[in-house]
């Protein structure tokens, strides 16, 4: 996006290292990260809370003393998504209501962070409620893609993706129940991994009271860097090491089109090129199909919504709703006996994958929630046995059917909007996703013709399209972090040398607003 500076060209890293080594300070560093978040804020609107005061007065402080053992962030700045507690601020969000309500006390994970000598310097945007692929809100406004303004960055942790890739954050800490750190990675440019559920506490998160009611959806947390390293520094500092792994010898399980929505022309080449040189690393590829995806996303909406919606309506009341918000609240509400009347009726009927959501979500009984908690069991059996017969010990696949969405087009894409990453949630495997390749001019016009309310928006978005950043998706089992990021950092030292790798977003677009909620 153009103006990083020297020391913001830096990853968390390199920072932490020459911070220690005293070739430059802490107060240099967070200053210049301080100066790039505001020369870059009246363009993407990423931050939602600036704690640029207290970060210079942290950083003082770590000049005056030195890193103890273990403080593998001494200095280093980092950001968070709003929706963990940070003394001293609201955590909202996105809900108006909330921001009076200041914290007495830190997220654990932030506290984790400030342990490794980490310095916080904002909270970044949002969705609201967390529920969407995008990152605005009424609170605090319209997340921009520095890669193209007219873009959202993803969502919901899409402010930390494009601080991130605007080098205004080194490093970055979101949480994902359906592909909230991976969908903002994927549109940005830049690396993000879904931990494993449970690895990483989501204590002192707007995830608790938001998701608290779901069953059998595990949640989950995760960091977000420009590198592969810097996302196992993260987890590192975090407190949950990563150990090494080798790609040689990996079997590899590819895939490019789930079978719900096809994956735009780049997406898929994204996917066959990170096979590429994943095999001249010494893996193996094979084909992989995973079992009926729409039995996943049946089994996902279906839990989300099994309160019909109840706790997020109380949280709404009397508050200013952001259109898609209202448009799942009256997905969530309305009543049984009407959901195949209105699945069914002419305008419905021809938007097939939309007709079948309305027809299946909605408010169950405790019987009918374990019903579907038993339907996700199974699938996880049917994933598990396929994965097993093919022998794979790694997924390789999309992050998204699309590049980066044009702003508000998620409330055309229904369903498609996590297809391809909600699957890991209702697995509770973690996955990653690391940058391949920018979408090609020749490359914006192959979708075909026709379709549902889904296709069209997806051509929507695939028109103009041409240099917006691509990445692939990295899935393994439970606890395997450890082979996702060995696959991602093999994927990055082969591509990221590319002329079509995506490195630095280039200069802004002149006379869009960030704050149009558009």
């Amino acid at each position: 996006m153009g103006g990083a500076t020297e020391l913001t060209a830096l990853g968390a890293g390199d920072l932490a290292r020459g911070i220690a080594a005293r070739r430059f300070s802490s107060t240099e560093v967070v200053s210049a990260y301080i100066d790039r978040q505001n020369e870059a804020q009246p363009r993407i609107n990423a931050l939602a809370v600036a704690l640029h005061d207290q970060a210079l007065a942290a950083a003082k402080a770590a000049d005056r003393a030195h890193p103890e053992d273990g403080q593998l962030l001494y200095g280093v700045p980092v950001t968070v998504k709003e929706c963990f507690d940070v003394v001293g601020t609201a955590t909202t969000a996105g809900i108006v209501g909330r921001a009076a309500d200041l914290k007495s006390d830190d997220a654990e994970l932030v506290s984790r962070l400030r342990a490794a000598g980490a310095i916080v310097t904002a909270k970044s945007n949002l969705s609201q409620l967390l529920l969407y692929a995008e990152s605005d809100n009424p609170l605090f406004g319209r997340t921009n893609n520095p890669w193209d303004l007219a873009r959202t960055p993803g969502g919901s942790s899409g402010g930390e993706g494009a601080l991130v890739a605007a080098a205004a954050s080194p490093l970055g800490l979101g949480t994902d129940l359906g592909g909230s750190v991976r969908i903002p990675a994927h549109f940005c440019g830049v690396c993000s991994l879904r931990a494993t559920p449970g690895v990483l506490s989501l204590a002192g998160t707007a995830d608790q009271f938001l998701f608290g009611h779901v069953q059998g959806i595990p949640d989950s947390a995760g960091p977000i860097a420009r590198t592969v390293a810097d996302v196992k520094l993260g987890m590192d500092a975090l407190g949950v090491p990563v150990p090494d792994a080798a790609v040689d010898g990996l079997v590899i399980g590819l895939y490019d089109d789930d079978g719900f929505v096809t994956a735009s022309a780049a997406v898929r080449r994204a996917a066959r090129q990170a096979a590429s040189a994943l095999e001249a690393a010494g893996a193996r590829v094979v084909p992989f199909e995973p079992p009926s995806v729409t039995e996943a996303m049946d089994v996902f909406y279906g839990l989300i919504s099994a309160d019909g919606a109840k706790a997020f309506e109380a949280l709404i009341v009397g508050e200013q709703v952001d259109p898609r918000i209202r448009q799942l609240m009256q997905l969530g509400t309305m009543p049984a006996w009407l959901r195949p009347v209105v699945g069914a009726g002419p305008a419905v009927a021809r938007q097939g994958r939309i007709s079948h959501l309305i027809r299946t979500t909605g408010l169950r009984t405790d019987e009918q929630v374990r019903a579907l908690i038993a339907r996700r069991d199974a699938y996880r059996k049917r994933f598990e046995g396929a994965v097993t017969r093919a022998g794979v010990d790694v997924i390789l696949c999309p992050p998204h059917a699309l590049p980066a969405l044009t702003h508000g087009v998620s409330a055309d894409l229904g369903q498609a909007s996590l297809n391809y990453t909600l699957l890991y949630n209702v697995l509770a495997w973690p996955a990653g996703v690391v940058p391949v390749t920018r979408v090609r001019p020749g490359e914006m016009d192959r979708r075909a013709r026709g379709g549902d309310l889904i296709d069209r928006a997806a051509r929507r978005v695939d028109r103009d399209s041409a240099g917006l950043p691509v990445g692939v998706q990295v899935a393994a089992r439970p606890h395997r972090e450890d082979l996702i990021l060995a696959v991602m950092a093999a994927v990055e030292s082969a591509l990221s040398g590319s002329v079509d790798y995506p490195r630095v977003p280039p200069a802004p677009q002149a006379g869009l607003s960030s704050r149009d909620a558009g």
